[in-house]
């Protein structure tokens, strides 16, 4: 309870800044998982779920507790690996055919994987708390999904997380998160992002998740941001490319010190929803079940 106690500064932002998507959530649809071959691996799937151990990085911007002013901008990159599904049939490791682990040792016969890339500005403190919004040039901010039967994800060194077939990219047009310091070496945030087939060569592939293309559709994902990274520390980001559409990310390694780098860990799921306006969306949110798992684990 002391450490949920803490978080009731956090919590009370972050309700204020979601409330108006709450009010408009989306439903979840069921969706089918498949291995691109033609065989489905899981159907009427609920959701994702992403590494608890899944890195995260604020650009430019450290060392952690550094002040921050309104319209500071910085890059923040993601990168994880699936580790289950929620729902539908079959087990949650896919029959134990998926690879979770992102320790670089081949188990199961494949693994999902993602990667994504955003600029964000700052648009107001209010003492320990910070909230940010999208920034950057129209079209800038991807995320992407791959699918790889190498199986070589590394969390340690951050190679594996986006070669492998992309099965899926997106466009993030949209962003509200919000970050609260609790000391000088920890703290917790959350996000709420939104993405689209906005621009050429946005797609996802129904040959790996079907009955999203025939749907208008979302995809809510979930997570907290917690500082330090531990467990989830990483030598550097997007160090690959994908064997069928390239490479939407810069390599980047981590810099520290002043005016440098700080990583994060950051633990997410996700579920394909139906939305209201036409166009295939992606519904990222990032924080608000992490608040409920550290009071259950608290």
């Amino acid at each position: 309870m002391k450490i949920f106690r803490k978080l009731l500064p956090l919590a009370t932002v972050a309700s204020m800044l979601f409330a108006a998507g709450a009010a408009q959530a989306d439903v979840l649809t069921p969706f089918n998982i498949k291995d691109g071959v033609g065989n489905t691996l899981a159907s009427n799937v609920d959701r994702l779920d992403w590494s608890s151990n899944g890195s995260g990085l604020a650009r430019g911007i450290g060392p952690f507790g550094t002040p921050l002013t309104v319209g500071q901008s910085f890059e923040f990159l993601y990168q994880s690996t699936l580790v289950g599904k929620n729902g539908g049939t079959g087990t949650p490791n896919l029959g134990g055919r998926l690879d979770g682990e992102a320790n670089g040792i081949a188990t199961g016969d494949f693994e999902f994987t993602i990667a994504a890339k955003m600029t964000e500005v700052v648009t107001g403190t209010f003492g320990p708390t910070a909230t940010f919004g999208l920034g950057g040039a129209p079209g800038s901010n991807k995320v992407a999904i791959y699918f790889d039967t190498a199986r070589n994800a590394n969390t340690v060194t951050g190679q594996g997380f986006d070669d492998g077939i992309m099965v899926a990219l997106l466009t993030i047009d949209s962003n509200s998160s919000v970050f609260t310091l609790f000391g000088p070496n920890n703290g917790q945030g959350s996000a709420k992002l939104h993405a689209g087939m906005l621009q050429p060569g946005d797609f996802v592939n129904p040959d790996y998740f079907e009955g999203v293309m025939s749907l208008i559709f979302g995809v809510d994902f979930e997570s907290s941001l917690n500082y330090p990274a531990g467990s989830a520390a990483t030598a550097g980001f997007h160090r690959n490319g994908s064997s069928n559409n390239g490479d939407p990310f810069s390599t980047v390694l981590p810099v520290f010190g002043p005016g440098g780098d700080i990583m994060f860990k950051v633990d997410g799921d996700s579920g394909f929803t139906r939305v209201p306006e036409p166009g295939t969306m992606l519904l990222m949110g990032i924080g608000l079940l992490g608040l409920a798992r550290l009071r259950r684990r608290a």
